[in-house]
């Protein structure tokens, strides 16, 4: 394998959501814009969201509040907004727009979408998830339903003094963050955090990666959150930090100390749906400020403290590769692996993965041939058939990012295989 082939094939960048989220994006442009209630100032709204694809998230979430407050409901404007919000840890106030999306707009493409952002958060039943009158509504207003008021000036100004009100009241001021609940719960300095089990408990589906390309990383921790050993490693990472809802986050034969406290989460728009994640995800970042996509091999050092063993598909037999999976999944050590890029994807066969992108393997089945992987992007991710497989003897999806794949086409998409001992 030439030395330019190799360079491109093994830096791994996790940016795949943030592509989908941009092929839905362009979709609602064409589709969903005639459907919406009423105007929606579309320079503004790509605007927004460029902000956000930038990394900017206040600064978007703030501009497509302003749109919130000038136009009509819609789906499409109110997931990108909530995609915002919840970037930048405003999630009480991104949870409310999913249930309005999931209440009113049912059968919109955004519905499905914003019920995975918020699983467990229930559908309201009125218009008032975004806008609730109050007793103090002026007598013009009375009576009328949220796209109503959102027709007129003095309608628009009121809905947008609601929306204020109520994020003050379910935001840091009138609440109590995570972060926070827990250091109040069990806090002391230099205590462990999380408990194995506390990580067991969740696994996997604790881990959503979203915004940073680090699904080199991503894909690593999901896989010690699926082990025992790796969910006793992790708990030990993470710990109390001097100061009241502060922690301190520290890699296996790193050294260093990672400090993380709540601005720090919100400037960088790191949220898991798990907050052993979500402080592990961070410390990385800290680590790794430069990260545009890195090796597998520096994910599993990073996490495991120890040397990674690394294979090339291409460059072994099938024997080779089915006893390094094989031997690694029996023995539960972690196991990752990195697909090929477009360049380097078989062209006469129907895309199955996303390309530059880092899964964890969770299984194997040496009698079929299947190996058994799941995406860091959890329920968020793509999925993909395989039409010339009615029977799914090569390839079968499966719900919350996990597929099966045969070994075949596994050597055909997959450029990477890299394992650790812990």
């Amino acid at each position: 394998m030439s030395e330019e082939k190799r360079v491109n094939r093994t830096s791994i960048c996790g940016s795949a959501l943030l592509k989908a989220a941009t092929v839905v994006m362009l979709f609602s442009n064409s589709i969903l814009v005639a459907a919406a209630a009423g105007p929606v100032n579309e320079t503004a709204l790509r605007n927004a969201w460029a902000l956000y694809t930038q990394q900017k998230y206040r600064e978007s979430a703030d501009a497509f509040e302003a749109l919130i407050a000038s136009s009509t409901p819609s789906a499409r404007l109110y997931y990108y907004a909530a995609l915002s919000l919840r970037a930048c840890n405003r999630n009480a106030r991104a949870k409310q727009l999913c249930q309005y999306i999931s209440t009113n707009f049912p059968s919109a493409l955004e519905a499905s979408f914003a019920a995975k952002l918020f699983p467990d958060a229930p559908s309201t039943s009125t218009a008032s998830s975004v806008g609730t009158v109050s007793e103090s509504v002026p007598p013009s207003l009375k009576g009328k339903s949220t796209e109503e008021l959102l027709k007129t000036e003095e309608g628009r100004k009121y809905v947008a003094e609601q929306i204020a009100k109520k994020e003050s009241a379910s935001g840091k001021h009138g609440g109590v963050s995570p972060m926070m609940a827990k250091w109040r719960e069990s806090g002391k300095p230099g205590a462990r955090v999380f408990s194995a089990a506390e990580i067991a408990k969740e696994g996997a589906n604790g881990i959503d990666q979203m915004y940073y390309p680090n699904c080199w990383f991503e894909s690593t921790m999901s896989t010690l959150a699926s082990l025992p050993r790796g969910q006793r490693l992790m708990a030990e990472m993470v710990s109390f930090g001097p100061k009241e809802g502060t922690y301190v986050v520290r890699f296996p034969g790193d050294g260093k100390i990672y400090n993380i406290d709540e601005k720090m989460l919100e400037e960088k728009g790191i949220h898991n749906k798990a907050l052993w994640a979500t402080l592990i995800e961070c410390g990385q970042v800290l680590k790794f400020p430069e990260d545009n996509g890195n090796l597998l091999s520096e994910g599993l050092a990073c996490l495991t403290g120890q040397k990674a063993q690394v294979l090339d598909p291409d460059e072994c037999s099938d024997q080779e590769l089915s006893s390094f999976i094989d031997g690694a999944v029996k023995s539960q050590n972690p196991i990752i692996c990195g697909s090929n890029n477009y360049a380097y994807m078989p062209r006469d066969m129907s895309l199955l993965v996303e390309p530059s992108h880092a899964y964890t393997i969770i299984g194997f089945d040496p009698a079929s041939g299947l190996i058994k992987l799941r995406n860091p992007h959890g329920a968020n991710s793509r999925r993909f058939a395989l039409k010339s497989d009615p029977r799914h003897e090569k390839f079968e999806m499966l719900d919350d990012g996990v597929f099966k794949i045969h070994m075949s086409l596994f050597k055909q998409y997959f450029s990477q295989v890299a394992r650790a001992n812990i």
